[in-house]
């Protein structure tokens, strides 16, 4: 039982071990890519952001005359259309009917064959090379649609992952400041209609922390005077549906990827983002989260139904 026992805790701490190494295995890859990746995209989706946020208001604002459940069904089904047509004008698809040919005659080749060793290993060798001749026909075109996608996805996020404050609803705004901004800062919030602030600014952890609860219903400015400056960060109140920006970000290409809506914070300025504390939208179809699921439901769908109309092989 000691022997047993000796196996099972070493082996544990073995498998932790590994786990933590694949983990700052995948955090330094990460880490990398950011460093590279960031010069180059921060500004871009600075310039791109604010476009794909009005287009997004305006289609919105025609989507607002239907319910929120076939709103989003519209805009799936269309999106998976046009990523289906635009799949089919980036992609090779001549390469691609080959390589799908060249599967199904060694799949057929091993079923007639079976009983030559030979021909068998050949046509498995042939197998593996045509899947892989696919993957690569298929991934080419997704990646270079990855990012007018996530673009999409983005300003749909900001409109179904979380909802408008209600009046009267509390809730937090946090403020992380910046390693180098001193300790400590004094921020003030000056007073709005659209929030009463009931404890802070709170420090701790690097943060600035606020307990407010929603006031009049509007889409408000509030205004932090801080270090001789001041920042702004948007709030939204109300009970309908409409388009809510969590954070204010720095200029790092992720945070700028995923809160899209307002003006990117300076880098060298003494605070890094301003998040408000949304409730998520509640439900299973539109809501927090299960939008998502919904939306690649939906295109996938429709791009597979009308796959034989446009004559798209994938």
């Amino acid at each position: 039982m000691e022997a047993v026992n000796w196996l099972l805790i070493n082996g544990a701490n073995a498998v932790l071990w590994l786990w933590g190494l694949v983990k700052s295995l995948l955090v330094g890859i990460f880490s990398a890519l950011d460093t590279v990746l960031n010069p180059v995209l921060s500004p871009v989706l600075a310039l791109l952001n604010p476009i794909c946020t009005t287009i997004g208001d305006a289609v919105y604002a025609v989507l607002d005359l239907l319910p929120v459940w076939l709103g989003l069904t519209i805009l799936s089904a269309l999106m998976g259309i046009v990523m289906l047509v635009a799949f089919r004008y980036v992609s090779n698809q001549a390469a691609i009917g080959r390589a799908k040919d060249d599967i199904k005659a060694n799949l057929l080749a091993l079923k007639l064959y079976k009983d030559e060793l030979r021909v068998t290993f050949q046509a498995q060798g042939r197998l593996l090379w045509a899947v892989l001749r696919l993957q690569r026909y298929i991934l080419t075109p997704v990646l270079v649609m990855l990012v007018p996608m996530l673009l999409c996805l983005t300003q749909m996020g900001i409109r179904h992952q979380w909802r408008p404050l209600h009046p009267g609803e509390q809730t937090l705004i946090r403020m992380r400041l910046a390693q180098d901004a001193g300790n400590p800062i004094q921020v003030q919030l000056e007073p709005n209609a659209g929030v009463v602030t009931e404890v802070g600014a709170v420090p701790g952890g690097g943060e600035l922390v606020w307990r407010i609860r929603g006031g009049e219903p509007g889409r408000h400015t509030l205004r932090f005077n801080t270090a001789g400056q001041v920042i702004e960060k948007e709030l939204v109140v109300g009970t309908d549906f409409q388009r809510v920006s969590a954070a204010r970000v720095g200029p790092n290409w992720t945070g700028q990827l995923f809160h899209p809506a307002e003006r990117r914070l300076p880098g060298s300025g003494p605070v890094r983002s301003i998040e408000i504390v949304y409730p998520g939208v509640d439900s299973w179809i539109y809501g927090a989260n299960w939008w998502v699921l919904y939306f690649f439901v939906i295109s996938m769908g429709a791009a597979l139904l009308l796959k034989p109309l446009f004559r798209v092989r994938f």
